[in-house]
């Protein structure tokens, strides 16, 4: 996080005018407790607000580096009340030496060191934390931006995963094949037709039902996507073959909503519908570490023209899973010269 004054226009401004504004009420104080030598309060002026200008600008890495949640309550207090010694000690010292340095020794005024030193103290105190609030205030502040932004980005996100979901799952190619299996299905196999209608209705009043911000178990997960592969398998009969392995301990286990289904819909289109041999479309699911790890592999014809694609599927998961579980390293993809794996990870405690 970089410094709200030094790096920013408008900060610096506005420090500047609020040291100028210290200054002047300290000038006008001093004035009226030196019984009118406008000199020596500009000077006692000059000599303490000259040092808390630059002192002020380095509270902010005394705030910037001390977490509560790190240290804790009693280790943040004990912080400050170190930083505010030294820091206190620096701004008398030099106020001290820089009234030397205006008016030597023979005319340096004690009243300021002696019989109000208890009043500048206090002062010096009140003014720490004064400082120090106002810098965790902007602290939190940007932290309630930044909150605000990484929201917004979520919602706009899972606006356009819902345009690409809605996109993918009822895409006419796909809508085209399944009725029109459905139809060779109606004289060839009436009771497998009516059961693959039913399914495809199952299968796309789910999918429409789902908000993808919400969570949902992996077993109503997986029924879902299996109702997707059953209606592919009719269109492609034994070319299509489906293998789950999920430990019993994962079925109630927590993860996005459709955040399997692309990358079911990559290995039909990038497996299956590329190969004439036979493809295999493996599931796995285990509970590692507090995490839900789930990996999704198929075969591929190495020999075939890959089919041309935008990658979006696979970029959507991506992004789902920065902005949901604010993590970079969930998804990991491995491919070798004739099968295709991806690896995913869902934290179960956010």
């Amino acid at each position: 996080m970089e410094h709200p004054i030094v790096n920013s226009k408008r900060g610096f401004l506005i420090y500047n005018g609020m040291w100028a504004f210290f200054a002047l009420i300290l000038f006008v104080v001093l004035l009226y407790f030196e019984s009118g030598d406008s000199m020596l309060a500009a000077v006692d002026t000059l000599a303490f607000s000259l040092p808390m200008y630059f002192l002020a600008l380095s509270l902010w890495y005394v705030v910037r580096y001390t977490d509560v949640e790190t240290v804790g309550v009693g280790g943040l207090l004990l912080h400050h009340v170190s930083a505010a010694i030294v820091v206190l000690a620096l701004w008398l010292s030099l106020a001290y030496y820089l009234e030397i340095l205006f008016l030597g020794n023979d005319h340096l005024h004690p009243k300021v060191y002696q019989e109000s030193v208890h009043w500048i103290l206090l002062g010096c105190f009140v003014f720490y934390d004064f400082i120090v609030i106002c810098y965790y205030l902007l602290v939190y502040y940007r932290n309630f931006q930044e909150k605000r932004m990484h929201e917004s980005e979520l919602e706009n996100l899972v606006k356009e995963a819902e345009l690409s979901a809605l996109k993918s799952q009822i895409n006419p190619h796909f809508l085209f094949n399944s009725l029109n299996s459905v139809s060779s299905l109606t004289i060839s196999d009436p009771e497998r037709a009516r059961d693959m209608v039913v399914k495809l209705s199952s299968y796309l009043r789910y999918s429409l039902g789902l908000d993808l911000k919400e969570m949902n178990s992996l077993r109503n997960e997986m029924e879902n996507s299996k109702l997707y592969l059953q209606i592919e398998r009719v269109r492609f009969g034994d070319r299509l073959q489906l293998k789950f392995d999920l430990d019993e301990n994962c079925k109630e286990l927590r993860l996005p909503n459709l955040i399997l289904q692309p990358i079911f819909e990559n290995a039909i289109k990038h497996g299956v519908h590329e190969s004439t041999d036979p493809v295999t479309i493996t599931t796995r699911a285990q509970l590692e570490k507090g995490m839900l790890c789930i990996r999704i592999g198929n075969n591929f014809d190495s020999e075939a023209m890959p089919r041309k694609g935008n990658g979006i599927g696979l970029k959507n998961i991506q992004e789902r899973l920065q902005l949901i579980f604010s993590r970079s390293d969930l998804m990991r993809i491995v491919k070798t010269e004739e099968y295709f794996e991806v690896n995913l990870k869902f934290p179960q405690e956010m």
